[in-house]
């Protein structure tokens, strides 16, 4: 059985800030659940204002929400979110870069510019543009961790055809987050990042129960013999912000149910 939200467990997070992009739903809202379990004060940042609101009240009482919209891929959206952050409590502690968007999946010898643009700047620019404004608001106090969500795709090629962009985006995620942690590797701002496997989110979800067949290899692929759910991968993403992950930079966090290995 995969485990529920956890007790809590990391007492040092208790009234800091923490920024989880893509926060509304699936794996940012388990985050944003976790980190105000916690008692962090979360800032949920996403497009859909009314999804963010059902998602603040789903936040434990222990901790404080609120929602931020914000595009990820628009850098003057991203610069004014964290200039909004900063205004109003002064720092950042804690940044998980969840939130992702990409073009239509298609095999490389007929993808479209446009789809293999968008899915470059929904997965990748946006992380980007996040620790662009991100790294100044920390390296002012000095402390903070920023996560980025990669995933195993960005370990190995995408297994079924039409996945490339996104593979390639994934694999560009681990490239800046190695590289930013080696910049500030001394400047007490700790970079990371996690690569889940299939994770039942509400779209893999969905995509299963649209074809069964791919749902069957899906499941296949994962040697624990299911889906990893959305909790599973906030539990490592709060352990990463935390600081018993102190030493714990530039390299990810590999949550896969055994796919990798």
């Amino acid at each position: 059985m995969a485990p529920e939200l956890p007790p809590k467990r990391y007492p040092e997070m208790k009234g800091k800030i923490a920024l989880v992009t893509g926060g509304s739903t699936g794996i940012g809202l388990a985050t944003a659940q976790a980190f105000a379990r916690e008692g962090a004060i979360v800032i949920i940042a996403s497009r859909n204002e009314k999804r963010a609101k059902q998602a603040l009240t789903t936040l434990a009482d222990d901790g404080r929400g609120s929602w931020a919209q914000c595009d990820v891929t628009d850098g003057r959206d991203v610069e004014r979110l964290i200039s909004s952050i900063l205004k109003e409590h002064g720092q950042i502690d804690y940044a998980f870069n969840n939130a992702g968007s990409g073009g239509k999946m298609s095999p490389i010898a007929s993808m479209s510019e446009d789809a293999w643009g968008k899915t470059i700047n929904g997965y990748l620019t946006s992380v980007f543009l996040c620790m662009r404004y991100q790294l100044p608001a920390m390296l002012k106090t000095g402390r903070g961790v920023i996560v980025n969500n990669s995933s195993v795709d960005g370990l190995r090629g995408y297994p079924l055809v039409g996945g490339a962009a996104y593979a390639a985006a994934k694999h560009g995620v681990l490239g800046l987050t190695r590289s930013a942690a080696l910049e500030h590797a001394k400047d007490g701002v700790r970079i990371t990042a996690i690569c889940p496997g299939w994770i039942g989110t509400p779209p893999v979800k969905n995509f299963i129960t649209k074809n069964e067949e791919i749902g069957t290899q899906i499941i296949g692929q994962e040697p624990i013999g299911r889906l990893g759910t959305p909790v599973e991968v906030a539990n490592g993403v709060l352990w990463l912000c935390s600081e018993a992950a102190s030493f714990m930079l530039g390299s990810p966090l590999v949550l896969d149910g055994g796919y990798m290995a």
